[in-house]
């Protein structure tokens, strides 16, 4: 009696009883709505400025919400290139972005990233919306691609900056699975798939980038002043502003400070050797153009060491003050930038970096986030679901950081965009890999009236593992949900697929959690796991017991 009674307590008193060291909001003060349903492989969304929603799908459809009729429409759908049924071709393209012109209440411009079917490469075009479809297709820029030899790493994200600057993210589209989680730079004759010194490290070559570009009304673009190389400078990209990126997913620019910020998905290795760091997430800072390193430096400028693929031999380790690029597939300047150091390194899962809200753009929103949240950038994890805000002072400096909506359930969040209203918009991708149904946008709105939580809600992705065991926890809040879903095949096996084939084991709980620390390549095809060394021998253990009941669970069900 005495739990209720402090249970509706805190709940007619707000968040006095929930406490944040930085005075953040309670859960309960943020309400999160599911708006659609149903989308495939949800990408980007943009908001208008009359708060409706433009959402992308992989696959080529554009779809537009309603939030007075509540109803979605279809306004295109685009021929793209998607992964094929080997996962050789085409692993991540598809359409991948798209941003409104600022002045898109006037104009009707729209701008989309995506990869033409059956091209050797992706383009950045600018459309019309007429009120109820896409007209006057432009193209913009073509980047060249390669394809095949599981390649992936295509970036993809599109955003204008608050000076009217339009950015373009672009991975360095090389195969990540063939150096052992250390830096891609195999120059072995027809390896060149797997050397990123071709893109990422080459100062002629559009991808492993962020370009910013200046559009004109004519639907082509101009180059801005403060790029990393100027016009007509030989062996280089005019259109660079950031070079040395690995797979750059999701960025903002923020709408006071004009700083760029980005989330960079890393490497898998276990741990740091002799060729190089262990692998984990970054986010970068970029206050002027600059050289991110890749792949010649991860995180704080950790260097790798040259590498001979053929011979196994190690050779110098890079200098970030004067990295060099002898590669033979490189078409640039060999002397590159010196290295930018990340702005934050986190354990490899797979980070995004959303808008830097400021509640002064909301002072006539009823529901708009509190100044406890002022000049604070929105993180989140597209693995686990966590969101994370990180304060920022006045010249883009780190305060602090503390995580947000902890209590509520989010299945692969992809991007997030503040409505005009100072809602929070979720596009959620959707439980799998590829090929979802189960794509969501929600809505996130402040409220001063705390709402008690249903916290035993599921993760889709966990459904069929047994509810409340330990190891269940543990698998919701790591990188696993990822690959692997309970009883469908993800880009990894099922968890009850991984208990059948491993249950009449004796020492099958002790061989998986070994293997879920470890990692491992070829069981189950081509596609490795990547290593969880962040866990420990108990907890990885614990996680296989809960994977190994799921055959017992769906034997019994059935």
């Amino acid at each position: 009696m005495m739990r209720l009674k402090i249970s509706l307590l805190s709940l007619l008193l707000g968040c006095s009883l929930f406490g944040s060291e930085h005075g953040l909001p309670a859960d309960e003060n943020f309400q999160v709505e599911t708006l659609v349903s149903g989308l495939m492989d949800t990408m980007e969304l943009a908001v208008t400025g009359d708060g409706k929603v433009f959402m992308i799908e992989r696959t080529g459809r554009i779809k537009l919400y309603d939030p007075v009729s509540k109803k979605t429409v279809q306004v295109a759908a685009l021929d793209v290139a998607v992964r094929d049924k080997t996962r050789k071709f085409d692993n991540e393209t598809g359409l991948l972005g798209i941003a409104l012109h600022p002045d898109f209440t006037k104009n009707q411009w729209l701008y989309v990233y995506y990869s033409p079917a059956g091209m050797s490469h992706s383009q950045l075009v600018r459309f019309t919306f007429d009120g109820s479809g896409l007209k006057d297709e432009k193209v913009m820029l073509k980047i060249p691609r390669d394809r095949g030899n599981s390649i992936c790493h295509e970036g993809g994200s599109v955003e204008f900056g608050p000076d009217g600057l339009l950015y373009l993210a672009t991975g360095d589209n090389t195969n990540p699975f063939v150096s052992n989680g250390f830096a891609p730079i195999d120059e072995r004759e027809g390896r060149k798939f797997a050397d990123a010194q071709r893109t990422s490290a080459n100062t002629n070559d559009l991808r492993g980038k962020i370009i910013r570009i200046k559009p004109t009304d004519d639907g082509g673009y101009e180059i801005p002043e403060g790029n990393l190389f100027p016009k007509g400078m030989a062996k280089t990209k005019p259109e660079i502003y950031v070079m040395g990126c690995r797979n750059p997913y999701r960025f903002t620019v923020d709408s006071k400070l004009n700083i760029l910020y980005w989330a960079q998905v890393g490497p898998d290795a276990s741990k740091k050797t002799e060729r190089g760091p262990s692998g984990y997430d970054e986010i970068n800072q970029a206050k002027k153009a600059g050289n991110y390193g890749w792949p010649y430096f991860s995180g704080a400028n950790e260097a790798y060491a040259d590498y001979d693929f053929k011979t196994k031999a190690l050779g110098k380790v890079f200098d970030p003050l004067k990295p060099m690029n002898f590669s033979v597939n490189n078409t640039g300047l060999e002397q590159l930038p010196p290295a930018q150091p990340a702005f934050k390194t986190m354990r490899h899962s797979c980070t995004c970096v959303g808008p830097v809200y400021y509640s002064s753009a909301f002072s006539k929103s009823k529901n708009a986030f509190p100044e406890s949240m002022d000049s604070s950038m929105f993180t989140y994890d597209w693995n686990n679901g966590r969101f994370m805000i990180i304060k920022l002072d006045d010249k883009g400096n780190k305060l602090w950081e503390e995580p947000i909506f902890k209590k509520h359930r989010f299945a692969h969040p992809f991007d997030i965009e503040f409505s005009p209203d100072g809602d929070l918009y979720v596009l959620e991708y959707g439980s799998g890999w590829y090929d979802n149904k189960n794509g969501t946008l929600k809505r996130i709105r402040y409220s001063k009236k705390a709402v008690a939580i249903d916290t035993k809600k599921l993760d889709p992705r966990i459904a069929g593992l047994p509810a409340g065991a330990p190891g269940t926890k543990m698998i919701s809040e790591s990188s696993c949900l990822a690959c692997h879903m309970s009883n469908k095949k993800s880009i990894g096996p099922s968890y009850f697929e991984v208990a059948k084939k491993y249950s009449a084991r004796k020492d099958a709980a002790e061989y998986l959690a070994r293997k879920i620390i470890s990692g491992g390549h070829g069981v189950w095809g081509d596609q490795p796991m990547p290593p969880h060394p962040q866990h420990n021998i108990e907890q990885t253990q614990q996680m296989a017991e809960a994977i190994l009941k799921t055959k017992d669970m769906k034997e019994k069900a059935e």
